[in-house]
């Protein structure tokens, strides 16, 4: 009894698990997920010229201050703090009674010295004088002269004027008050010439032995030969591109050894005088031959321990993985040195999630050219 149960048993637990197993083999299988839609295009070609970026800071070609050289009273003042003045413009006025007093005292000497010695000269030639006496006139004579002339210099002090077409600071001193005697003068203000304006803007010890390697490539040298020559472009906080146009100026000829750099100058045109002395600027250089590459978004560049690549379409619509080597950066793209063909289809979206052999649907897009660094008033150097 006891064995005829257990066979019971057994063959009721073998048919529960037949009866599992024919279940699992009824179960669907999961639906496969349809292909990856991603968006293709072929590198857009453009004509490029490899540049460096610089902070810059604005200065006035000329900052002069002015001085009162001669003691006295400050009668006037002709201009308005942070006016434009031209050359020669009278800017202040030192009393003068005293200096013209002085001029038409030593006038008066010099005309009775310049009697003297015209008689004692006549009188030489007559032989009714000495040589010496002559001589002594001349000397009288050659006194008063100098004394003249620091006369007319003293009072030629008393005014001032713009030693050059320029923007004046604020006056320091106001009418009415005494100007003492000074070795060194008694500032009154300063004056400017910001048209045209300087730029200066640093290298640090590795971009300038980078920028030199490359320039020496192509044939050319950052310093010497460029001064006078080689054009820089700038742009002042919120110009778009690099709107204003000059030439290198000065180019030192080692670093700064307190700040490892070495500083370099543009000279820039400012008749608009947006550029104002003091004001941060970004500094544009370009080195080397224009070129045409291959360029392609800079977001669709991924790196892994093997380097740059890309996804690019291959046969049959899978995904195929090609290394490259970048260049330099323009506006929203990145300029492929190495890697890729004029007609290579490259992923522009669609790209994060895939992987390589994997089978997509493909749809064709463009690749907007990047707005070039450089042309006046237009686009920006990328970053």
């Amino acid at each position: 009894m006891a064995i005829i149960f257990r066979m019971r048993t057994l063959s009721a637990g073998l048919l529960v698990g037949v009866s599992v197993l024919l279940s699992a083999c009824d179960k669907p299988k999961p639906p496969e997920l349809p292909p990856a839609k991603v968006t293709v295009a072929k590198p857009v070609q453009q004509t490029v010229q490899s540049y460096q970026t610089f902070d810059g800071t604005a200065a006035p070609l000329l900052l002069v201050n002015l001085d009162a050289r001669v003691p006295g009273y400050l009668t006037k003042i002709n201009f308005k703090d942070g006016a434009t003045v031209k050359k020669d413009d009278l800017l202040f006025v030192i009393e003068q009674a005293q200096y013209k007093d002085q001029v038409a005292l030593q006038q008066a000497v010099y005309d009775q010295a310049k009697i003297e010695f015209d008689r004692q000269s006549t009188l030489l030639q007559q032989k009714a004088t000495s040589q010496a006496t002559v001589d002594n006139a001349r000397s009288q004579l050659q006194q008063a002269q100098a004394s003249l002339s620091l006369a007319n210099l003293n009072l030629s002090y008393t005014e001032i004027k713009a030693p050059f077409d320029g923007v004046m600071g604020r006056h320091l001193i106001d009418v009415g008050n005494y100007l003492g005697s000074s070795p060194n003068g008694i500032k009154l203000a300063e004056i400017r010439q910001i048209d045209p304006a300087y730029v200066y803007f640093s290298m640090n010890e590795v971009e300038l032995l980078t920028y030199m390697r490359m320039m020496r490539s192509v044939g050319e040298q950052v310093q010497g030969q460029a001064v006078g020559k080689l054009q820089v472009y700038a742009a002042l906080q919120g110009d778009t591109g690099y709107p204003h146009v000059g030439v290198l100026d000065f180019a030192a000829s080692d670093l700064d050894v307190s700040t490892g750099t070495l500083q370099l100058r543009g000279l820039f045109p400012n008749a608009d005088r947006r550029i104002v002395p003091g004001v941060y600027a970004k500094v544009l250089v370009f080195f080397g031959d224009k070129r045409d590459s291959a360029m392609v978004p800079s977001a669709v560049v991924l790196r892994d321990q093997q380097g740059d690549y890309v996804y690019v379409l291959g046969p049959d619509n899978k995904i195929q993985r090609q290394n490259i080597t970048i260049g330099q950066s323009y506006s929203h793209l990145v300029e492929v040195m190495k890697g890729l063909k004029a007609d290579d289809q490259v992923v522009i979206n669609g790209f994060v999630t895939l992987s390589v052999g994997q089978t997509v649907v493909p749809e064709t897009g463009k690749i907007e050219p990047a707005v070039l660094p450089g042309a006046p008033g237009t686009g920006t150097a990328a970053k």
